[in-house]
């Protein structure tokens, strides 16, 4: 599934195939191996095409449909923090602790992005 994903990806940036493997730092004939299923690419360079493209490894290699995971995160605790009649142990939480709720999770998807081991080496 990869293979089609880096060519869906690279022509919807309307990338050619020498484009690509110059951003990434290697050959044409190496990425075009990737987009033929010849081979896999190195996690390095799974890592290096994820930050190109914007999406996440596990989005290219088809293990998540989501593109971008801290995205997805983030606009699902805003439609849940959102909605209003949520309970909790029986009691409805009202508007005031669901925006303070909200607050507290943008800024735990803020530190959980930023923490060292997620970070490029």
């Amino acid at each position: 599934m990869f293979h089609n994903r880096l060519r869906q990806l690279r022509l919807e940036r309307g990338y050619t195939m020498e484009e690509v493997g110059r951003k990434i730092g290697i050959k044409k004939s190496s990425y075009a191996s990737y987009e033929s299923h010849y081979r896999q690419p190195p996690l390095e360079k799974l890592k290096s095409l994820s930050k190109l493209y914007g999406v996440s490894v596990d989005y290219i290699l088809g293990l998540s449909d989501e593109r971008n995971t801290e995205e997805s995160i983030q606009i699902r605790l805003r439609e849940y923090c959102g909605k209003r009649g949520l309970h909790w142990d029986g009691m409805e939480i009202p508007d005031e602790v669901l925006s303070l709720l909200e607050k507290v999770l943008e800024e735990a998807v803020k530190k959980v992005s930023e923490h060292p081991y997620r970070k490029e080496s």
